[in-house]
């Protein structure tokens, strides 16, 4: 068997000659001016138990360089016993030198956790940080009521992790010193594929593999992150809820209409996987949702059930309701069974029961009052009570179901809610004309997206919702196309549409946990192949990951098969 050691030395030859090949087709330089040339190279070793490890090393040589590093290196794995499962190569590419108070300006304007350079505060390159490594160690923090800025704190405690014998450092010591930003040039390799995979540099898409193939690589992050809900599923049905990624911390609430709206999600996922530990899971945590949380209120022979989220002030919210209908509905979509449909049922009509009588809804009741505790709370939860009636309806032809839903969207068009743009009406809308193709339905599908997508295409933020909204409007279009209804498209840029479908499915990507990235974290096992929100600290919940989730598969099943055979995506230069 080959021993860490070997094969580190096996890898980093590998590496090695990758960056040699690129030095000789003139794609990377040495970083700095003709008459310094320098060669800084940074090395990180990692696997799913560790934060990675970092040893740097700078040369007029590259290959003197690279030996150099590489022998830390080997020294780190040695003596720690440590698993090479992950090893990522940073070559500084750019370099810029600024006065530090620039370099604090430059923090104070930047969204948290989106400073997306290195940081040297030396010339020789010293004490200096890659991108991964300030983000992953939270580096740069606001104080409550205060900017952004360098957090001493934190940098101290990894220069702690990073070697033992570091000098203290303080921000009050440079504050009339010069400093240095950078970037690199990156490639990583992964024990578990073998492969060389090269890393994205631009603006906001650093550090994560280029993608060559769509397909296989859309598929990748279905299975990632099915997985990850998969693996966060306890015993007794309840959710993991989730983890704040940089120091491993747990988050400690709850909320039922997440946890039933991620099991929808996990069985879209199940849709593309087939893995039989995914079913599995769903199932424990559907009887979680039931057990726990569902209740009924018995008139005369009608059912009626609400969802009660104990641990948020025992609410009845109108979004619990449907997220579980959605569940169980998918659920008996997928198996083929009736299994849950008397509780769907009921459930639906608990949420006829919270509608209004000008024909919208109340959004919060209490339980078990039944008494409004809010009128109106947050748009989502209409589109999702009409899409969930709707999806009742596909596998329980009542009547009834679509009449309402039909009822409230007459509503919505009254009350002009495409304005809102909400992906929960994207979806209810886009399933409503698959019974009633009516011009007005479809003109509402359109509206609620049309004037969103110069906003979605250059969006900085992640935002996985975007990806739901414009994928609904992508499918509505293909239904009114085989319905011959062109007209209605006249005044709608498909080919914008598909544009921004195409940026957000690739730019996304960047809010996944892959190893690359993953291993910059405290505990990279706990977060690997979960997908975050970075401006809320590398936050993984399980509805951020059953959001992105959603959206790669409507891509899936509804883009994908679009493209040409051979279609590569084009590298975000952002």
């Amino acid at each position: 068997m080959e021993t860490n050691r070997a094969y580190l030395q096996r890898r980093l030859s590998e590496l090695e000659q990758y960056f040699l090949e690129k030095i000789r087709n003139g794609e990377l330089k040495p970083a700095g001016t003709l008459e310094e040339t320098q060669w800084i190279v940074f090395l990180s070793i990692g696997n799913p138990t560790i934060r990675a490890k970092v040893v740097k090393a700078a040369s007029s040589d590259f290959r003197q360089a690279f030996d150099r590093v590489s022998g830390k290196a080997e020294q780190l794995v040695t003596k720690n016993n440590l698993m090479p499962d992950w090893i990522k190569v940073d070559v500084v590419s750019e370099k810029r030198a600024m006065p530090f108070s620039e370099l604090d300006l430059l923090i104070k304007k930047t969204r948290k956790n989106y400073f997306r350079h290195g940081i040297s505060f030396d010339g020789e390159f010293r004490t200096a940080f890659l991108e991964q490594e300030i983000n992953g160690n939270a580096m740069i923090k606001a104080a409550p009521k205060q900017p952004l800025a360098l957090d001493d704190q934190n940098i101290n405690r990894y220069l702690s992790y990073r070697d033992s014998r570091a000098a203290i450092f303080s921000t009050h010591a440079l504050r009339d010193s010069e400093v240095w930003i950078f970037r690199t040039m990156a490639a990583f390799a992964e024990r578990e594929t073998g492969q060389i995979r090269p890393l994205y540099n631009g603006d906001r898409t650093n550090g994560i593999r280029l993608a060559t193939d769509k397909r296989e690589e859309i598929r990748h992050l279905i299975e990632g992150s099915t997985g990850f809900l998969t693996r966060n599923v306890k015993q007794d049905g309840q959710f993991e809820y989730g983890y704040f990624a940089a120091f491993a911390k747990r988050i400690g609430t709850y909320n039922i209409l997440r946890h039933a709206s991620s099991l929808y999600a996990m069985l879209e996922g199940y849709e593309v996987t087939g893995k039989k530990e995914t079913m599995e899971a769903v199932e424990r945590g559907l009887e979680y949702l039931i057990r726990e949380a569902l209740v009924y209120k018995n008139e005369g022979t009608e059912k009626t059930a609400f969802i009660v989220d104990y641990a948020n002030g025992s609410e009845i919210k109108l979004g619990s309701n449907a997220t579980a209908i959605l569940a169980l509905s998918k659920y008996m979509d997928v198996t083929g069974s009736k299994r849950y449909i008397t509780e769907a049922r009921a459930l639906a009509k608990g949420i006829i029961k919270m509608k209004t009588v000008s024909g919208g809804f109340v959004h919060v009741l209490s339980y078990p009052s039944l008494e409004i505790k809010e009128l109106h709370r947050i748009i989502y939860y209409e589109g999702e009570a009409v899409f969930a009636l709707l999806r009742l309806y596909a596998i329980d032809r009542q009547p009834e179901w679509l009449q309402e839903a039909k009822a409230s969207f007459d509503y919505f068009i009254r009350n002009r809610y495409w304005t809102h743009h909400d992906h929960w009406l994207s979806y209810a809308v886009n399933e409503l004309t698959l019974y009633e193709p009516e011009p007005t339905y479809f003109e509402f599908g359109l509206k609620n997206c049309q004037d969103k997508l110069g906003f979605i295409y250059h969006r900085e933020t992640t935002y996985p919702t975007f990806l739901e909204l414009t994928m609904a409007a992508y499918k509505m279009i293909k239904t009114m196309q085989r319905q011959g209804q062109h007209g209605l498209l006249d005044t709608f840029n498909v080919k914008d549409l598909e544009d921004t479908i195409e940026r957000r499915a690739e730019y996304q990507r960047v809010g996944y946990f892959y190893p690359e990235l993953a291993m910059y974290m405290k505990q990279p096992g706990l977060v690997l192949d979960g997908f975050f929100i970075r401006h809320h600290s590398f936050r993984v919940r399980i509805d951020d990951v059953e959001h992105y989730l959603s959206g790669y598969c409507q891509y899936y099943h509804d883009r994908l098969p679009d493209l040409p055979i051979g279609y590569e995506p084009e590298m975000i230069k952002i």
